[in-house]
Formats: C-alpha cells, sequence, structure tokens
C-alpha cells in the first residue's frame, strides 16, 4: 500500500507541474503577442504625424527625364500670357494625379531689367529678311554685327551656302560669324522654310544642325539665343499655309525644346507681336502681313530684346531698371 500510494502521488504531482508549466508558456506567449501589437501602434501612429495631410503633397524639381517634351495645343494660352505650371505629380482632385509637361512657357527666357542698347555692342544678329529689315530700316542695335540674308534658312547655314549681305556683298555666315566671335548671337530663322506644311521636320533637323555648328564656331561663352518664329497676319496664311498660327505653335514649342537641349536662351517673340488670336499685330505688320512695320513692328522687336536678356551683374542696365545697381 505504501508503494502504491507514493506512486499516485507522484503522478498527481507531475500532472500538476505540467500543468502548471503549460500554463506558463501561454502566458509568455500571450504577454508577447501583446507587446508585438503595441509596439505596431506605437509605430502606425508616429508614421501618421510625421506624413503631411495628402492635400500637402505637391512635387518638386524639374519634369526631365520624366516626360517627353508635348507641344502646345491650339487654344492654349494666349498670346503674352504666361501659364504657371506645376511639375511632376500634381494632386488636381481625389485620388486623381496629373503630370504637366515641361513646356515653352517654362522654357521661355523671362522678363528681366531692360538694357541699354550698348549691350548688343558684342552681338550679332542671325536671320532672314526680318533680320535683314535692321539693315534696311537702320534700326539701332548699338553696334551688333547684323548677319541677315534674304530667303535663307538653316540649311543655308548649315551646308555653308554663300549669301549676299545687302551692304558687303557674297559671304558665308560661318565664316563671317568665325571671325567676329560674339559674345551673344540672335537667331531668327524659319519664315521661309515653313510657307508650305510638311517641312517642319526638315527645318528643325537642319535647326539642330545649325546650332551645333554655330556653338563649335563660337566656343562655349557665346550666349545663343534662339528666337521664336513670328506669327503673320490672317490674309499672309492663303499663300503661305505653313505659316498658320496653330502650325507656328506647335514648331515654336519644339523650337523650344531644341534650345533647351542645346544650352540656348529661348525668346518667344509672340510675347510682343501677337494678338490674343495668335496673329501678327496689325500694328506691328508690313503690307505683305508677314514681315515687320519699321516703326511699330521693329520697335517692340527691340525693346522685346532689350529686356529679355540674360542675367548678368555687368550688364549695361539703364537707369530705373530692376537691375540697374545690381552687381
Amino acid at each position: 500500500m505504501g508503494i502504491s500510494h507514493d506512486y499516485n502521488y507522484a503522478r498527481r504531482r507531475a500532472r500538476q507541474q505540467g500543468a502548471h508549466t503549460k500554463l506558463k508558456v501561454l502566458l509568455c506567449v500571450a504577454a508577447i503577442l501583446l507587446l508585438s501589437l503595441a509596439i505596431t501602434a506605437i509605430l502606425q501612429t508616429a508614421q501618421q504625424e510625421a506624413a503631411p495631410p495628402q492635400e500637402e503633397i505637391l512635387s518638386t524639381g524639374t519634369v526631365e527625364g520624366i516626360l517627353a517634351p508635348l507641344p502646345m495645343q491650339p487654344g492654349e494660352g494666349g498670346a503674352g500670357t504666361a501659364q504657371v505650371l506645376q511639375f511632376g505629380p500634381a494632386r488636381q482632385s481625389a485620388g486623381s494625379y496629373t503630370v504637366l509637361a515641361y513646356d515653352s512657357s517654362v522654357i521661355r527666357q523671362p522678363a528681366t531689367g531692360q538694357v541699354d542698347l550698348s549691350y548688343f555692342a558684342d552681338a550679332a544678329f542671325l536671320g532672314d529678311s526680318l533680320t535683314v529689315g535692321f539693315t534696311d530700316y537702320s534700326i539701332n542695335l548699338g553696334g551688333a554685327l547684323v548677319c541677315g540674308y534674304t530667303g535663307a534658312g538653316p540649311d543655308t547655314i548649315v551646308n555653308r551656302m554663300t549669301v549676299n549681305h545687302m551692304t558687303r556683298g557674297d559671304e558665308v555666315a560661318l565664316d563671317v560669324l568665325a571671325a567676329a566671335q560674339p559674345k551673344k548671337l540672335y537667331i531668327l530663322l524659319g519664315t521661309n522654310t515653313l510657307t508650305t506644311a510638311g517641312a517642319e521636320d526638315r527645318f528643325l533637323t537642319y535647326y539642330g544642325a545649325m546650332l551645333d555648328a554655330l556653338r563649335e564656331t563660337l566656343g562655349p561663352d557665346c550666349v545663343i539665343y534662339v528666337q521664336s518664329i513670328p506669327p503673320v497676319r490672317p490674309e499672309a496664311v492663303a499663300q503661305r499655309p505653313g505659316l498658320s498660327s496653330d502650325n507656328l505653335r506647335a514648331v515654336n514649342e519644339q523650337l523650344a525644346q531644341l534650345a533647351h537641349s542645346k544650352g540656348c536662351v529661348y525668346l518667344d517673340l509672340w510675347e510682343a507681336l501677337a494678338d490674343g488670336e495668335g496673329n501678327l499685330k496689325a500694328v506691328c505688320a508690313a503690307p505683305d502681313g508677314v514681315h515687320l512695320s519699321a516703326g511699330n513692328g521693329y520697335g517692340a522687336w527691340v525693346n522685346y530684346l532689350r529686356s529679355h536678356t540674360r542675367y548678368a551683374a555687368d550688364s549695361p542696365w539703364t537707369p530705373g531698371s530692376a537691375y540697374a545697381s545690381a552687381g
């Protein structure tokens, strides 16, 4: 009896100790789970407090490398109206994001303080008959070198064609510029090339090659200004369909992208010369509706150039200009 009693007692003790061990294990597991849940809740709360509200999330930086350039669609923006764009993903409405293109309204040179005409003393102007007008009408450009050639296009420059200057005679534009080594170069070409529809791709291809040739000729320190192709009067489009407002808007958009990619400064002459419908202002137009009037047309052009230059502290800013005392 004594042995049996001791045996049964030992079994009961073993069962009790086993039950206590299981209870301890369960309590430890429960404690670990509760601790894990508490830590997770604390981390989630901290992240929510650190993150800005969804309405405050705005993109920063540029969109280069994110989007391909998109041409301006007809009717987007008016002449002389600067559009304020936000790059990258911008919250438009709940759960909806739209990416805006890096377009000419951002690329174009903004208005600055006005420079004195002496600013152009070390500049050169390269262009077609519109540029010839500077010489033809004796427009004061502060002693700038004018390389204006009637009928010229970017292919004329690239192919080193002999052209005729109204006072200097026959010459090759690249040779003249290479000898002069201007510090600034203003280009306006395209009106002759784009008179017929369908010439846009060829024009832009030659324009890019021309910019490369000019950069090689003039070196990295020359500031190259690419001017947009000006609008024309509606009556001129009937004979020159390639110069329609819609077509020129699209080409100028690509021209802005090209200038930007080549490290050039893009000037949007439409800000000075276009009316609200995208046509050349009547007061600025010559009788043919394509060229500019000697007074108002060239006056508006020169005034625009004087107030849209790349900033430099040593530029000859006119008295009262925003940068007259800068330096």
